[in-house]
């Protein structure tokens, strides 16, 4: 049962230090290219953004496309966009990708190219795919590597985990088997019974 608890503790540590990581970062004044050429400013439309990074060497990546592409088209209270870096890590040069993206035939998703790796640096961004939750105004709430499922993404802008431009107070459990039992009126909320437990036998270890 302690066992549990610390490592329970230690996720949620590693939780909220991306968190902690991320809220320094604004993206506002950042501006890329779509791979159609067009400027994209992060927090212009004043709507929380959700941002996928993401490569064409990728199976999971790409696994995740149709996705995104759908809830792309969706109406939501939230915006969906893709970073890829053309000529790094990798990835095919902006024209090449550009002519293979376009081969694929995806009709809703915003595919911005991170040609200097900006962002990738910004945010730490060393695995694919990995994602990046932006409040309104273009700052980074946290960022989690690994792939995200079209649900997951929709609870972490739900309004019950969406607070203010301050920072997102939920948890976000990225294999989807831990439920949230984090943050209620800024403090920690765990099993009592748990609590309990670990108490009484302090106490008779104690009194022995």
């Amino acid at each position: 049962m302690k066992g549990l608890k610390k490592l329970f503790f230690g996720i949620m540590m590693l939780l909220m230090g991306a968190v902690a990581f991320g809220a320094e970062m604004d993206l506002s004044k950042v501006t890329l290219k779509d791979v159609n050429g067009m400027n994209y400013s992060f927090g212009k439309d004043g709507k929380p953004t959700y941002v996928k990074f993401w490569a064409s060497w990728c199976p999971i990546c790409l696994s995740g496309l149709e996705d995104i592409d759908n809830l792309s088209k969706e109406k939501k209270d939230f915006e969906v966009v893709t970073v890829v870096s053309p000529g790094l890590v990798g990835e095919k040069k902006t024209e090449d990708f550009k002519k293979w993206y376009k081969s694929l035939g995806y009709k809703n998703i915003k595919v911005l190219l991170d040609e200097k790796g900006e962002l990738t640096k910004m945010l730490n961004v060393r695995v694919y795919p990995t994602s990046a939750v932006l409040n309104k105004s273009g700052k980074v709430e946290k960022v989690l590597p690994g792939h995200l499922e079209k649900a997951e993404i929709k609870k972490l802008f739900s309004s019950k985990m969406m607070m203010n431009d301050k920072g997102m107070k939920d948890t976000m459990m990225n294999d989807g088997k831990m439920k949230d039992s984090m943050m209620k009126d800024d403090k920690m909320m765990n099993d009592k019974n748990m609590m309990k437990n670990d108490k009484m036998s302090m106490e008779k270890k104690t009194s022995m």
